[in-house]
């Protein structure tokens, strides 16, 4: 009797037993299966990331998926399949060899993207910083920006408009009036040395200064950069804070200027274009030496004006003028127009010398244009270079330094653009679609109907 309950009791603690241990295989089988779908899309986020645009690397030394995979439209589907098939490369193959059944993924889906266009372009901006700590690269073109507000003093100061409205008030003024040999009363002419400086500012200003045209790029670039279409994936959430001054260094390291042209380029004046955004590098060249004529013009005219024998020298060639010595409420006007275009043909004189590879300081010590010159009516020389000034790169670093920095990463892009479908052959190349990290969620069905979801997020910063 004692036998047939140890019988009974064996066999129900059996039962419970095998239920227990069974319940434990299904667990194990459903966590092995759950971690072997982890480590295939650990593989495949990875690979999808290991896929990286080479062009865009290898010239700017950023990291970036292309989601438009050098042919096709970018989108996301387009990494959705790229991850789907490395996904499957590892969790359906061999499946002999898997005795607890294999992984089927029933989706794919990416959620979630950060592009270089990210915070208006600050992704972008991020990483060339980043390259720039790591690498220990230091440019000369920056050393102004511990005394940024010398130039942005240039900037605000307005002596083209002062001049302007000095001829104006010289225009308006009655003329003096002389009784001529008829016996007829005539005006006498001012005959202002001043006019003909001031109507140079109407003309070309790379003609003024002597540019060579041919050595400059003659093409135009069409419309459909970043910078001009409505980009996508830019949502405007706050990113890591960049130094500017290693992102303008970078800027100088990667793209081309005027004296220093990068090859294999459409644009070769890259960093005017950046300053200007216009279609050309005859129109950004002009822009940028437009810019910096007022500049030196604004410099020349605050420190003319305090200088005693410039402007005794101006008062003395107002008053050999028959109208002024008739009236002498035309002295002062003409005498500060003269001084004016003394200025103007001085900033010529530093933008041709900067052009051609010297250096201006901001504050000059001497001059190398005079009054002489204004009554001449000639276009200048090039200004001798002074030790110690500014050069060409600095002055335009400085153009750069005063952009808005979502004008200025936007347009940095635009460059990117033009230069990676120009060496990759890729028309459809966008830094809007140039991914830097992504979100997958994927679900699959694993042995005994199990089913799995996960969500990743990888990348590269």
């Amino acid at each position: 009797m004692m036998k047939g309950y140890l019988t009974v009791f064996l066999s129900l603690s059996l039962s419970v037993l095998a239920g227990f241990v069974l319940f434990l295989i299904g667990h194990t089988i459903q966590n092995a299966g759950k971690i072997r779908l982890e480590g295939d899309v650990d593989i495949g986020m990875n690979s999808v990331l290991a896929e990286f645009s080479i062009p865009l690397h290898d010239r700017y030394d950023l990291l970036y998926i292309d989601a438009s995979y050098l042919d096709k439209t970018p989108s996301v589907s387009n990494m959705e399949d790229r991850l789907s098939f490395y996904i499957r490369a590892n969790s359906e193959s061999d499946l002999q060899q898997r005795p607890w059944g294999d992984i089927r993924l029933k989706s794919i889906a990416i959620s979630g993207l950060h592009t270089a266009a990210e915070g208006m372009g600050n992704s972008m901006k991020y990483q060339a910083v980043q390259f720039m700590e790591d690498s220990g690269i230091i440019r000369p073109e920056t050393e102004l920006f511990g005394d940024p507000g010398r130039i942005t003093a240039l900037e605000r100061d307005n002596a083209f408009g002062e001049w302007s409205a000095l001829q104006e008030q010289i225009a308006g003024m009655e003329l003096p009036t002389i009784q001529n040999e008829a016996g007829e009363w005539e005006e006498v002419a001012l005959g202002n040395p001043a006019d003909r400086i001031f109507g140079f500012l109407g003309s070309d200003v790379l003609f003024l200064l002597g540019v060579d045209r041919e050595g400059l790029g003659a093409g135009r670039i069409q419309d459909g950069y970043i910078s001009e279409r409505k980009p996508e994936n830019m949502r405007g959430i706050p990113w890591k804070k960049a130094d500017d001054g290693l992102f303008l260094a970078y800027l100088f390291e990667k793209m081309g200027n005027y004296g220093r042209e990068r090859e294999g380029s459409f644009l070769k004046l890259q960093l005017e274009y950046i300053v200007q955004g216009q279609k050309s590098d005859y129109e950004n060249l002009a822009g940028v030496a437009g810019k910096l004529v007022a500049w030196r013009f604004a410099a020349n005219a605050k420190k003319i004006f305090g200088d005693g024998g410039m402007y005794g020298e101006a008062s003395a060639a107002a008053m050999a003028l028959r109208a002024v010595q008739l009236d002498m409420a035309f002295h002062q006007p003409v005498t500060r127009s003269i001084l004016y275009a003394c200025a103007y043909l001085e900033a010529l004189a530093d933008v041709k010398c900067l052009l051609e590879g010297g250096r201006i300081e901001i504050e000059k010590q001497g001059w190398s244009t005079g009054i002489e010159s204004v009554l001449e009516g000639a276009i200048p020389g090039a200004a001798p270079s002074e030790q110690g000034g500014l050069g060409y790169e600095q002055y335009l670093a400085c153009m750069l330094r005063l952009l808005a920095e979502g004008t200025r990463n936007l347009r940095s892009m635009d460059i990117m653009e033009m230069d990676i479908r120009y060496l990759s052959g890729n028309p459809r190349f966008a830094m809007d679609w140039c991914v830097e990290k992504y979100t997958a969620e994927i679900t699959a069905l694993g042995g005994w109907n199990n089913v799995y979801s996960l969500k990743r997020t990888y990348g590269y910063y």
